[in-house]
């Protein structure tokens, strides 16, 4: 086990770990009845980290026994036997291992979901994940001067009808948002939110679809007093990496990772941010820290189900 500190509260711990992490990685859209040659690619690189950004299996059911079996699946699977054993694990989810594609705040097992989730995270008991509604959180890696904080949202628990122009995070999830990235004292700060940010012109799940709540956002992201952020996303069944060079103050970039074994689908799709190409087949995707700089370097990277880079971008997280 290599050796660093994890927290994961609503209230983050002070303390801190001897050694930065050098690389974290993440991967949304598991289908767990399929074969998963990415799975192995991920145990093989070894990272500090393992997030998981939401469809971490495929549910969509109200019996809790069938999502239950279905996550048992997963965790019994060797390559993920090996991640769990050398990576910190973390994550949020998605609308399918939440319960029904494209749900929100309407689907009537989430409470009980919240429980399967988290247990399948190993979130321990005494975690406030445990009494909190939805299962949005903050983690910590390395020590002061070289620190990650991963803030991860949760975009099913309090999110209205699609159409609405309502609420995605409900109040209690915003001030905390708020509060966390603001009293950030993280040299690199990383939102986690399982769909898209930034890409608006598709006609799938995205902020965009939930334009009020988008520009409250990014006009949050854009106060000088927070800090830079780098977003990673996930649910689309595509990669492809996003910058907004304008909106914050600095260039923000929405990392997208999906599908680590279900792509579907060829072609492109109009993206006004999108650097280079998509990249559909299954994937994963890594961030590398380079702590060597007076400001850390990240490299946010696509890589194929076999490990290898296929798109990548080098980050500068200052404004």
């Amino acid at each position: 086990m290599k050796s660093f500190f994890f927290t994961l509260f609503v209230s983050v711990s002070s303390l801190t770990a001897a050694e930065p992490i050098k690389q974290l990685a993440f991967a949304s859209c598991f289908q767990q009845a399929l074969p998963a040659p990415a799975m192995e690619a991920i145990a093989e690189l070894d990272p500090d980290v393992f997030l998981w950004m939401g469809d971490n299996i495929y549910a969509d059911t109200e019996d809790m026994a069938v999502t239950r079996a279905k996550f048992q699946v997963v965790r019994e699977l060797p390559a993920y036997a090996r991640i769990r054993a050398g990576s910190q694990v973390i994550g949020t989810w998605d609308d399918h291992d939440y319960g029904r594609n494209d749900a929100g705040k309407e689907y009537p097992k989430k409470v009980e979901a919240q429980v399967a989730l988290l247990d399948f995270l190993d979130v321990p008991e005494n975690s406030p994940r445990r009494v909190q509604e939805g299962v949005y959180s903050v983690a910590d890696f390395g020590p002061p001067g070289k620190m990650v904080r991963v803030i991860l949202l949760d975009l099913r628990y309090f999110r209205d009808e699609v159409g609405s122009d309502g609420a995605m995070l409900g109040e209690a999830q915003w001030q905390w948002l708020e509060k966390v990235l603001g009293e950030s004292e993280a040299q690199v700060n990383v939102l986690v939110s399982s769909i898209q940010v930034l890409a608006a012109e598709h006609p799938w799940e995205k902020w965009g679809n939930f334009p009020t709540e988008r520009k409250r956002l990014l006009d949050l992201l854009a106060k000088p007093e927070m800090p830079p952020v780098i977003i990673l996303s996930g649910d689309r069944h595509v990669a492809e990496i996003s910058v907004d060079r304008e909106t914050t103050g600095y260039p923000l970039y929405d990392i997208t990772s999906s599908s680590l074994n279900l792509p579907l689908g060829d072609g492109t799709e109009p993206n006004r941010y999108r650097v280079g190409e998509m990249f559909r087949p299954a994937n994963f995707g890594t961030l590398s820290f380079d702590w060597a700089w007076e400001k850390p370097q990240v490299t946010a990277c696509v890589r194929d189900e076999h490990g290898v880079p296929q798109r990548a971008v080098m980050i500068s997280v200052e404004r």
